[in-house]
């Protein structure tokens, strides 16, 4: 038998587990989550798996992801994982544990956190409008997957100018030890003139399949700024589909601190819709060992006189790799346009792998775009320097190779987490490396 057939057979049986298991779940009462699942669940049946020639895919076999049992439901009961909050960073905290929700903050004046099963009539109809309307399923069969199993969700809707407390989503495993999966849903909504601090946490190191989707909804003049953090390592099986809507002069920053694990993918479109929107992006990123992370970037540029502005930068050590495909594409109209994106990458050893294609489609004439990617290594130079100066070879590594993602660091909106996030990648630099693996 080849490596093809056996591939082709493990999707095969992955696609068949999907079906048996969407068709198990209970009909829902919530019509948006009925026409959701069942929306999903036609797209999965007529959209294939993505193989080695699937061109978005190119750098990333879904082989992790068709493991035995990453396709089952976690144990009916299971313990709430004790989540450490960060210091000084006070926010109402949203936990969602292998998909299923299980702790919401208060409501608050003008913002609301609802499960979608337990929707009143006004979340309800939010739910009707915008649930599904931004996270494409077309080629995306791993959205298309979330949607046929959707079971909850969460809903996050900010009124018209209401400046909102900050809030925190974690997304978190059991200690369920069995594989298994979960598919979490979120939906964000920012009404006109809002603004709202999110920071979102993934944590877990197990081998378990998180297939996250993300839907944001930021209407005229709103503001969110948007914190991600994956630094667990391990296991763990990860992809996550966010999509954000921007409208007329409104405000999106979104920055990132991310370390690689088995498998972790983040697809990530973001659609300026209307005139005067603006788009801050920053990834900070950091993979050891045989890790995977792949980060697939698409903006939008739909209206005119909008901008975006992508700063990446990555480590990359041992045997790892780090994925970066970053597109901008300029639709017809989109005049005044100003977009950048930024990539620079290290690697830290011979055997890493970093695979980064920034890329630009322009239909409009009258645009200002620029994009640039590097792959270098550490500078000997200043290496020696600091040795020549008393500091140890490991301490020096790190000091130049943090400084090199100062940039992004520093963009974090909130001195806190920008706190909290310096010493873990410190520490995952610092940790000493796997045992190589024939």
């Amino acid at each position: 038998m080849t490596m093809a057939s056996t591939l082709e057979q493990r999707l095969d049986e992955f696609t068949r587990r999907a079906r048996e298991r969407s068709e198990a779940l209970a009909a829902d009462a919530l019509p948006a989550l009925a026409a959701l699942r069942e929306a999903g669940r036609k797209t999965f049946a007529t959209t294939s798996l993505p193989g080695p020639k699937t061109e978005s895919w190119k750098y990333s076999r879904v082989g992790p992801l068709l493991e035995e049992g990453l396709l089952d439901r976690p144990q009916a009961e299971t313990a709430v994982p004790d989540v450490t909050g960060i210091e000084s960073f006070d926010a109402g905290r949203i936990l969602i544990v292998d998909g299923v929700v299980r702790d919401l903050p208060a409501t608050a004046d003008g913002i609301t956190v609802t499960r979608f099963a337990e929707a009143g009539a006004e979340a309800a109809a939010t739910l009707g409008r915008e649930l599904g309307q931004l996270a494409d399923m077309s080629e995306r069969p791993f959205v298309a997957l979330n949607s046929g199993l959707i079971e909850d969700g969460v809903l996050i809707h900010v009124g018209p100018d209401v400046q909102a407390d900050s809030l925190e989503l974690v997304i978190a495993q059991s200690g369920d030890a069995g594989p298994h999966g979960a598919h979490p849903r979120v939906l964000v909504v920012l009404e006109t003139g809002a603004s709202l601090t999110l920071l979102e946490r993934h944590l877990g190191t197990r081998a378990v399949f998180t297939n996250s989707v993300i839907e944001v909804r930021i209407r005229d003049e709103a503001r969110l700024e948007h914190m991600r953090l994956q630094l667990d390592a391990g296991a763990g099986r990860s992809l996550t589909a966010l999509d954000v809507a921007v409208g007329r002069n409104a405000r999106y920053d979104l920055q990132q601190a991310l370390a690689g694990s088995t498998f972790r993918r983040n697809e990530i479109r973001i659609r300026c819709e209307a005139p005067g929107g603006e788009v801050r992006v920053g990834g900070a990123t950091l993979t050891r060992n045989r890790s995977h992370l792949d980060t697939q970037m698409c903006l939008e540029h739909i209206a005119p006189h909008c901008s975006s502005n992508q700063v990446f930068r990555a480590l990359a050590g041992e045997r790892s790799k780090t994925v970066l495909n970053g597109r901008i594409h300029i639709h017809p109209g989109a005049q005044k346009t100003a977009a950048e994106l930024s990539s620079r990458n290290l690697l830290l050893s011979h055997d890493a792998e970093i695979d980064t294609k920034p890329e630009l489609e322009i239909y409009a004439d009258d645009v200002k775009c620029a994009h640039g990617a590097t792959v270098g290594r550490l500078d000997e130079r200043a290496l020696f320097y600091l040795r020549s100066r008393g500091v140890a070879e490991t301490q020096a590594r790190m000091l130049l190779s943090f400084a090199f993602l100062t940039a992004v660091v520093d963009a974090f909106p909130v001195a806190a987490v920008r706190d909290a996030v310096r010493p873990v990648l410190e520490a995952a630099f610092l940790a000493p490396a796997e045992a190589s693996r024939p």
